[in-house]
């Protein structure tokens, strides 16, 4: 299944964005790498001793104590200069010039499995892809994934396997036509993290990979999930509805489905 329309994502990296999620990333549970931590925390304690009220303000920790004695108007008076004095420091150049190289090994990793990628959703989904989205680079150190609705993702992760950027930055467009609820980001899971993970680098599944919290339900509609697989019609939304009568309707017995085998260049895990 192809049509003339496909995914478009304008990938960029924004120092406001970047800046506020690299100082609000605090805690080791923050960090998806160790690689650069060293220069994160630098830049961390760096913004904190310039000036803590701007840094609180950013970050969400301003207290209603402060706003109650007025130091909100205070402190939002001194956030541009706060920011510029950011962007010009020397730690800050750091943080902004690893993610930009970020920014350009997914921008190549998702142009060369495009092809192979999106045929392997149209053909598991139905879906018509067709939609335009703004992906927002952060660093590759710290932890940030999720769809923000309207055709806007957040992304940055340490490639811990091959193909790892494709694969989320695929699960996160999916959202935008499927949904949030636990079951629908089970199903994407199915699709993105499981399906499409072993297409594109072989092996098979469970065991499963992503949230710990959706395994319950993955492994519940696995063999439904299967049966799917292996129907002549694939429409994910009616899956989602009622996956029985997809089943009872779609499946042809005398006729087993292959599986498709797909090739996808080969892409290092690291090198970023």
């Amino acid at each position: 299944m192809r049509n003339n329309k496909y995914i478009k994502l304008n990938f960029r990296v924004d120092d406001d964005y970047l800046i506020v999620h690299t100082l609000a990333s605090m805690g080791k549970d923050r960090f998806s790498s160790r690689k650069h931590q060293k220069n994160i925390l630098v830049f961390q304690n760096y913004a904190w001793k310039k000036h803590k009220p701007c840094y609180n303000l950013l970050v969400g920790r301003f207290s209603a104590i402060e706003i109650a004695k007025g130091g909100l108007q205070k402190t939002l008076k001194r956030l541009p200069d706060f920011l510029k004095e950011l962007k010009a420091s020397k730690r800050y150049k750091k943080i902004y010039r690893q993610t930009e190289e970020y920014l350009k090994f997914c921008e190549r990793q998702w142009n060369d499995n495009y092809f192979v990628s999106s045929e392997a959703i149209e053909e598991l989904t139905g879906l018509r892809l067709n939609k335009k989205f703004d992906v927002y680079i952060t660093h590759p150190s710290l932890r940030n994934g999720s769809y923000r609705g309207s055709n806007t993702i957040e992304w940055g992760h340490n490639e811990d396997w091959p193909n790892y950027a494709t694969v989320y930055l695929w699960h996160e467009i999916l959202h935008s036509y499927i949904g949030w609820s636990d079951k629908e980001h089970a199903i994407i899971e199915l699709i993105a993290d499981e399906k499409l993970r072993t297409m594109l680098n072989g092996g098979k599944y469970p065991p499963f990979v992503g949230h710990k919290h959706l395994k319950n339900i993955k492994q519940k509609v696995l063999l439904k999930w299967k049966k799917y697989l292996k129907s002549n019609k694939h429409n994910i939304r009616d899956f989602i509805k009622n996956p029985h009568d997809i089943f009872c309707n779609s499946i042809n017995p005398t006729v087993p489905q292959e599986e498709k085998r797909f090739k996808v260049k080969k892409i290092r895990a690291a090198g970023y």
